[in-house]
C-alpha cells in the first residue's frame, strides 16, 4: 500500500508529539520511508502539541541534530489544537514548491 499512498508526492510533513518520546523515535523510520518511495522531496518536521508543554522542557538538542543529519526543509513547533506554527510551516512548504516548479 505504501507506494500507492506516496505516489506523486511533491513534499511531506512528519509530525511527532512533543509529549510522547516514542513518537519522536519514529521520525527516522518515517523519513526513511518517504525517501525510499518519493526520492528527494522537501520534508518538514512538526513538533506538535506545543500547547501542552513548557518551552523550557523541550529538548531541542536531539531535534536540531536530527534536522541537520536528515536535511529537513524546516522544523516547526505546532499545535493542531490552537493552530500555532501551522500556517508558517505550510508557507515554507508552499514557497519551496513554488520555487521548484515555477
Amino acid at each position: 500500500m505504501r507506494p500507492t499512498f506516496y505516489k506523486g508526492s511533491k513534499a511531506a510533513i512528519i509530525v511527532f508529539s512533543q509529549i510522547n518520546e516514542d513518537s519522536f523515535r519514529h521520525v527516522t523510520n518515517w523519513h526513511d520511508d518517504i525517501k525510499k518511495y518519493c526520492g528527494d522531496i522537501p520534508i518538514v518536521l512538526f513538533g506538535n502539541k506545543i500547547d501542552l508543554v513548557d518551552d523550557k522542557s523541550l529538548n531541542n538538542e536531539n531535534i536540531q541534530k536530527l534536522i541537520k543529519e536528515r536535511s529537513f526543509l524546516g522544523y516547526y513547533l505546532t499545535s493542531a489544537k490552537t493552530g500555532v506554527g501551522v500556517f508558517k510551516a505550510f508557507q515554507a512548504i508552499i514557497k519551496e514548491l513554488y520555487n521548484k516548479y515555477k
